[in-house]
């Protein structure tokens, strides 16, 4: 026990009440000294029973909890990493659940003295829903464009890992003074690249495995690929082009251009080279998911490219301070 660090784990929650208790109890069944973690709870202004819940675990676990009124997951984090005393700080979010050697895996992390953190893998629930387990399909699907979700054997250097499975070397995220408070989601890759720029390195261990709840119904995904497109104008501007996810637009407005120029003359071309286009996207998707899946993920590929550009683009003309 003498050779395990001191750790504070995070976790921000609003209205969490149908997963926080997965999420509590499985910090209970971790391979990890007690007397060498701390658990911050921030219930950030939940008008649902998240509280209640969070109150029944007092006694099982040594858990530090928070309040705060609605301040947002970011500033949430800020607040608990200033409670924090461990030498090192993991994130989870409220809706995710850890395996049992979820930190141990996470510490391999840290080969060498330049590695300031270190994120796992997402897999999902086993009580998720069909259209959740449609979404971690999709999502782990597009991890070549978004970074988000990997797909690695082993342990490796990324720039960027979820602060849903993440940990930090304490005194480096309070180097960059956090997380950017205005920000979110996006803040985590907008703290990944503060502390890249600082010269320190981030790595990913797929072995650090948390089981992450996703939207469980359109509408709510389609809301989340607003908020990701919009945070992605925010980091867009506040640090320029850093992310292939940032060329995407570009992308798109050439391909929409040479489809206008097309149209103009001939229009019925125009539509067959789109649809030829949309027919590519599709077979691309069945080839490397499957007939089930590969629809699927056209069917929510469509509902994130309507989310993910409109929230990009009120972004891009926000007039929200970076």
């Amino acid at each position: 026990m003498e050779d395990k660090p001191d750790i504070s784990v995070i976790i921000p929650a609003y209205n969490e009440e149908d997963t926080i208790g997965e999420c509590l109890a499985s910090l209970e069944k971790l391979d990890y000294p007690s007397e060498k973690l701390e658990i911050i709870l921030i219930n950030d202004g939940s008008s649902d029973n998240t509280k209640h819940v969070m109150s029944s675990y007092t006694k099982k676990l040594d858990l530090v909890l928070l309040e705060t009124e609605g301040v947002g997951p970011s500033k949430a984090r800020n607040i608990g990493l200033d409670r924090a005393s461990g030498e090192y700080v993991a994130f989870i979010d409220a809706d995710c659940a850890v395996d049992g050697n979820w930190l141990n895996e996470l510490l391999k992390g840290f080969m060498t003295e330049d590695v300031a953190g270190v994120g796992g893998s997402q897999i999902i629930p086993v009580n998720a829903t069909e259209f959740e387990k449609k979404v971690h399909v999709f999502l782990s699907g597009m991890h070549f464009v978004s970074e988000y979700m990997k797909e690695a054997d082993g342990m490796k250097i990324v720039q960027h890992v979820a602060s849903c499975n993440a940990i930090y070397k304490t005194r480096v995220v309070r180097e960059v003074q956090g997380f950017d408070e205005q920000l979110w989601p996006g803040e985590d890759v907008d703290l990944d690249y503060k502390i890249t720029h600082k010269g320190y390195t981030i790595a990913y261990n797929p072995k650090a495995i948390v089981m992450h709840h996703r939207p469980k119904d359109v509408k709510g995904f389609y809301s989340m690929m607003k908020r990701y497109g919009g945070a992605q104008a925010y980091l867009l501007r506040k640090h320029g082009f850093f992310r292939k996810l940032h060329y995407v637009p570009i992308l798109e407005v050439l391909v929409l251009m040479g489809l206008g120029m097309v149209m103009v003359f001939d229009v019925y071309l125009g539509i067959g080279v789109a649809f030829l286009m949309l027919l590519c996207a599709a077979m691309l998707f069945v080839l490397k998911s499957g007939l089930k899946h590969g629809i699927n993920n056209c069917m929510i590929l469509i509902v994130t490219v309507i989310g993910w550009n409109l929230g990009f683009g009120i972004g891009l003309v926000s007039m929200r301070k970076t």
